[in-house]
């Protein structure tokens, strides 16, 4: 007797079993299906055949350098080096959910690198460190508009569009700064001093 039920009841598993298998797969190829109609790239996506670029150019106007003694002496205070490098040149900014490449070009770009003189707290041998880009514009507002391309740009695609690196852009006067750091647990850096740029007047 316990023979046959387990007879009977095994068809019955098997059509169970498959049923799941197939609603399973169904319910895979509805969701691989919404992603693809998000229509959102990631950063190996581009650039692609329909990529649209725009460019923004800034401007050397004036010698805007109290700002940056002041970031400078806050810095030193803190046990920091502070340094400005050779400009790289141009940059450029993806924006996975507009396939938009913002490339930034002109005479108004400067670069600054910050570095810890001691390790983060609880490491023997990871230092804090961060890089600035100063963009430079003729206008407050011209900068404020370019800041907003180039934030949305960053935070596209889940903040992943341009790299996995902790970044963040300020806006201050005419002039934006974008900061950005190697290592997530220095995000705490690029925090405190863009906020530090932000309010400062």
């Amino acid at each position: 007797m316990k023979i046959s039920k387990k007879i009977t009841l095994l068809p019955l598993l098997v059509i169970f079993a498959s049923c799941n298998l197939f609603s399973c797969k169904d319910s895979s190829k509805h969701n691989k299906k919404e992603f693809e109609n998000t229509n959102i790239l990631s950063m190996e996506d581009m650039p692609n055949e329909n990529t649209k670029y725009d460019t923004i150019r800034t401007t050397n106007i004036t010698d805007n350098y109290k700002l940056i003694s002041f970031l400078k002496s806050k810095l030193e205070i803190a046990d920091f080096t502070f340094e400005e490098r050779e400009s790289r040149g141009g940059f450029s900014y993806n924006n996975c959910e507009e396939n938009r490449i913002t490339l930034i070009h002109g005479d108004g770009i400067r670069e600054y690198f910050a570095r810890s003189r001691r390790p983060e707290k609880g490491t023997k041998n990871f230092y804090p460190d961060f890089v600035i880009l100063v963009y430079e514009f003729p206008t407050n507002e011209i900068a404020s508009q370019n800041g907003e391309i180039l934030e949305k740009a960053l935070n596209s695609a889940g903040e992943f569009c341009n790299g996995k690196t902790p970044e963040k852009i300020v806006t201050n006067g005419n002039e934006i700064f974008h900061l950005s750091t190697r290592a997530e647990m220095f995000r705490t850096y690029t925090e405190k001093y863009g906020e530090m740029i932000k309010n400062y007047r």
